[in-house]
């Protein structure tokens, strides 16, 4: 007859069991061996506790909160949090996993993530800076934490580039090199149709972000990119939409933000720009960028094309950058756009640059990115001072969070004020909306102001409806918001 756990526990102070289940991933997986000692002193947030609830089921979740005696527990990939847990459920702590006869320690799910993007960064950097991997390191790393968190950065690519030179490809990454040379050359084939159709319509172009970027990786390909951007004179955009809907294009987003939205099966997207930046989400950038074309140059070997100085051009991806860094998170591939960039252009005019960046209000921010950036790909770890920073980055993905875009906005919102009235205020405004909010929401009650009470009990009713979780979820980051520094 098996022992229950808890006499085993209390036999031989020690427990070791297979487990079952994915609500710890990607720290315990299916089919690791889980080490668990008896609890000796006192469990502290960030444990992770075998416990049996009165149902008499097992269980082992991460403590994320300890009140008055009472633990909340939560699985690190779940979303519910269980409460009421008190030392009576306990029965031990993990110790160890054990995967494939390696022992890995006891890692929260940030420190778990780290520990794989410094071998990320590792491979990165030899990939760029056109260097061997060390085959011993590459033997020890884990190959599919490796992929997923380079999935997560959009690097599988360049990480395939470094790890070819050492190990024969894993499968998934010479899938992930095919896919990017065969987007890369649709890319080619699809903008090339489309700038000589805005060169016979007349209208200057502008090719942005990745499309010029790739170029100085040392192999194109290494630069995925999920869409292709290029800024167009803003008075022809409906000329623009007639051109791409007539070469087989969808529109699917037009005239709303400071882009519109084009795609065609089976992966192609391109974001045609009227302008640069949203004025709603970077006013000041987008006031900097108002008359670019002023500044811009020809493209040689066309009549409508343009281009950017390589400082106006570096410039132009840091403020990007900074509008996903202060937004919604950014992740490792833009870093590695800086660093690549100012690799390739070693002798960018470092006064202009400081002018402008101060006249961008980022000279800040580009200084931590360069130093950031310059670290990692040298040396393969942020210096202390931007450890904050790393993690962030780390933990943002390429394309950011949701939950980091909350938190951002409210930071902003409420102007770093954690006060009541702050919070009330805030309340208030996202209620009672007004100004520009009204309009780009609901323009119909915009217009029609008598019909605005209608609205305040449409809009919460709606809510209720679609979206109840995201109600309460606001509310609870409102009510338990701390400024931050």
């Amino acid at each position: 007859m098996n022992k229950k756990f808890e006499d085993v526990i209390a036999e031989q102070g020690r427990l070791v069991y297979t487990n079952v289940g994915d609500s710890m991933f990607p720290i315990i997986r299916e089919g690791d061996l889980l080490v668990i000692n008896a609890v000796t002193e006192p469990l502290k947030v960030g444990d992770v506790p075998l416990y049996k609830r009165d149902s008499g089921q097992y269980i082992m979740h991460r403590i994320v909160a300890l009140k008055n005696g009472k633990y909340t527990m939560k699985g690190d990939n779940r979303a519910i949090a269980e409460k009421g847990i008190t030392d009576r459920h306990i029965i031990g702590v993990l110790t160890g996993i054990v995967r494939n006869g390696r022992t890995y320690p006891v890692e929260t799910v940030e420190e778990y993530t780290i520990r794989i993007a410094k071998e990320l960064i590792y491979l990165l950097s030899c990939a760029v800076n056109e260097e061997t991997p060390d085959p011993d390191r590459v033997k020890g790393m884990d190959m599919a934490e490796i992929y997923r968190l380079s999935r997560e950065h959009m690097l599988t690519a360049a990480v395939s580039y470094a790890l070819e030179k050492t190990i024969p490809l894993p499968s998934a990454f010479n899938q992930a090199q095919k896919k990017a040379i065969r987007k890369l050359t649709l890319f080619e084939i699809e903008r090339a149709t489309i700038t000589r159709e805005l060169e016979k319509a007349g209208i200057w172009y502008l090719p942005l972000k990745g499309i010029l970027l790739k170029n100085d990786y040392p192999k194109s390909a290494m630069r995925e990119m999920s869409d292709n951007d290029i800024l167009v004179d803003n008075t022809k955009m409906p000329d623009v939409r007639q051109i791409m809907e007539r070469l087989g294009y969808t529109c699917e987003m037009y005239g709303r933000f400071n882009h519109d939205v084009y795609s065609k099966p089976p992966t192609l997207e391109f974001e045609m720009h009227h302008s640069l930046f949203d004025k709603d989400v970077l006013p000041h950038q987008d006031r900097y960028y108002k008359h670019i074309r002023e500044k811009l140059l020809p493209l040689p070997g066309s009549e409508y094309g343009l281009k950017m100085t390589d400082e106006d051009f570096y410039l132009y991806i840091l403020c990007h950058l900074y509008k996903h860094y202060t937004h919604a998170g950014s992740g490792l591939r833009s870093l590695l756009d800086i660093y690549v960039f100012r690799r390739a252009h070693p002798n960018l005019d470092r006064e202009y640059l400081d002018a402008e960046l101060q006249k961008l209000k980022i000279a800040d921010f580009e200084r931590k990115i360069r130093r950031m950036s310059q670290s990692l790909f040298t040396v393969g770890e942020p210096d202390e001072e931007d450890q904050k920073d790393f993690v962030y980055l780390i933990m943002s993905g390429y394309k950011g969070k949701y939950e980091t875009l909350e938190h951002n906005q409210l930071v902003k919102n409420l102007n770093n004020d954690d006060s009541k009235a702050s919070k009330l205020r805030y309340l208030k405004k996202r209620f009672f909306l007004s100004g520009d909010s009204l309009q780009k929401q609901y323009p119909f009650f915009a217009k029609h102001k008598a019909l605005y009470p209608l609205l305040l009990i449409y809009r919460p009713l709606k809510g209720a409806v679609t979206h109840p979780k995201g109600i309460l979820r606001e509310l609870y980051r409102v009510k338990s918001f701390k400024k931050e520094g």
